[in-house]
């Protein structure tokens, strides 16, 4: 078999990445203890991607109670005419944060336009 390679993050990124963690430092982390979801992270998550998508529904779950996996359903306009990769790329992006401290996975995520929800 021919050896892995490491893929290289995308120019810019790794800059970003930096800043997330020196702004959650400063900010103190998420309020949660050490790896797990609370309530106020799941509020902040659901806050953040309202703000970010304009949605007009939101819901994030702690599945399993770990703290750790949550589930995520979004419905927002703003995913008329994006493929199913680049509504989740949205979404991942508004909560990036929570997702390099806190939540380990997301377990499942539906993003749907008010018409596709029935709204």
């Amino acid at each position: 078999a021919a050896p892995r390679r490491a893929v290289a993050a995308p120019r810019g990124l790794t800059a970003g990445f930096r800043g997330l963690v020196a702004a959650r430092a400063q900010a103190g982390g998420s309020g949660a203890p050490e790896g797990q979801v609370n309530q106020a992270v799941l509020d902040g998550m659901s806050a953040n991607i309202r703000t970010a998508l304009d949605a007009t529904a939101v819901s994030v779950k702690d599945v399993y109670g770990d703290g750790r996996h949550v589930t995520i359903h979004v419905v927002a306009d703003a995913f008329d005419g994006k493929s199913t990769m680049n509504r989740q790329r949205m979404v991942y992006k508004a909560i990036w944060e929570e997702l390099q401290s806190v939540v380990h996975a997301v377990d499942e995520m539906i993003t749907q336009t008010p018409a596709e929800a029935g709204i």
